[in-house]
């Protein structure tokens, strides 16, 4: 089983804003934050991916099976905020990301499902039956 995955944000931009900020600590890089982690389990009847979403609403997130190319895109929004809170520390990042992971042939695309429950995206994808061999007593008249 092969499953590859492809981000939209490389890593080259990650590090070209962190050279002209070399101040700033790597937790704060907004990219890297919005790429979610992701656990993809396979069973013998499906694969199941649940990535972690929090702060997401359910409208903002898009999922995509074309071929065998799984897409996974959400908005996470910006809190508005007044600038006389006197921000000590800001982590929390905000914005679009999209995730694509490329599906073995044993997927059967037809029917996907989806669901969103206390910030854990899990999208579960059935596998293609195979062909089972099957035995059949065969009458013989003499």
């Amino acid at each position: 089983m092969l499953i590859r995955t492809t981000n939209r944000f490389p890593s080259l931009w990650r590090e070209f804003d962190e050279l002209f900020r070399a101040d700033a600590p790597a937790t704060t890089n907004q990219t890297a934050a919005l790429i979610p982690p992701t656990d993809v389990v396979e069973s013998d009847k499906a694969f199941e991916f649940k990535l972690d979403l929090p702060g997401v609403t359910p409208d903002g997130i898009d999922v995509k099976l074309e071929g065998n190319l799984l897409t996974i895109s959400a908005e996470r929004t910006h809190e508005a905020t007044e600038e006389k809170n006197g921000w000590v520390r800001r982590e929390r990042s905000w914005g679009t990301f999209a995730r694509s992971f490329e599906l073995p042939e044993s997927v059967e695309g037809t029917e996907p499902q989806a669901s969103y429950k206390h910030g854990v995206l899990t999208v579960t994808l059935p596998k293609k039956e195979v062909a089972q061999p099957k035995s059949f007593k065969v009458k013989v008249e003499a």
